[in-house]
């Protein structure tokens, strides 16, 4: 029982090969010709945040909406399995096998870039912080909705008001009530990351004291996502 449902996501992953190639191609395809475009450095880095943000919120709630719907996740819990403990393990699980996914459209984007060795680091850190979030986000956003298209949509404004407010489509005026909430913004540092990797490498990183915003907020989303996991199990209407 050790871990089990952290054993079980990554087994399926690897098993449903022709899904795991599909997540793995669409990205580069999506995002290279991004990189090889003309398209000023602010707009790709925002597609960049965009894209990776929607791939980790909708991939964090879809499938959730999907197993409560056919009585999965119930029968699950049901089992005696820990309910907060199920939805810690697969937002764990989930936030690494998007990342493997994501690794060589990053990589790839990041070459093209020009950024150096200094640079790699923040953005593999940023990448995995935002994929846990968007997670995070998306387990949320499954708790209080019903079907797909609910899920799709509701996915999609949560984590654009989330990219919005973390400064991804346009900084906040330094003094402003909007720079003070961008400070807490969960997806900070992916737009920093970003921002950082299109340029070059030439955009400064976030000092550890920046940080501590994005880091507290998205702990405060993944505990409400496990706080509320029980929301997931319940069959739809109950």
């Amino acid at each position: 029982m050790r871990a089990a449902v952290w054993s079980l996501e990554w087994r399926i992953a690897m098993r449903r090969r022709r899904l795991m190639a599909w997540n793995v191609v669409v990205p580069v395809g999506l995002l290279l010709p991004v990189a090889l475009g003309e398209a000023a450095a602010p707009h790709r880095s925002a597609v960049y945040a965009v894209f990776l943000a929607f791939f980790g919120t909708f991939g964090g709630c879809i499938p959730l909406v999907s197993e409560r719907s056919s009585g999965w996740s119930e029968k699950l819990v049901l089992t005696g399995y820990g309910v907060s403990r199920w939805l810690a393990e697969r937002l764990l699980a989930t936030t690494l096998i998007d990342a493997v996914q994501l690794a060589p459209a990053v990589a790839l984007i990041f070459l093209l870039s020009g950024s150096g060795a200094a640079t790699a680091g923040f953005v593999v850190l940023a990448v995995l912080h935002a994929l846990g979030v968007a997670n995070a986000i998306g387990s949320l956003v499954a708790g209080f909705i019903s079907s797909l298209a609910e899920a799709a949509l509701a996915s999609a404004a949560v984590a654009l008001f989330a990219l919005h407010f973390s400064g991804v489509f346009r900084g906040a005026t330094p003094g402003s009530w909007a720079w003070q909430v961008e400070r807490f913004g969960p997806f900070r540092p992916l737009a920093s990351a970003m921002d950082s990797m299109t340029s070059g490498g030439v955009s400064a990183t976030l000092s550890p004291a920046e940080w501590l915003g994005p880091l507290a907020t998205g702990a405060v989303v993944v505990a409400l996502a496990v706080v509320l996991a029980e929301r997931l199990t319940r069959p739809e209407g109950a």
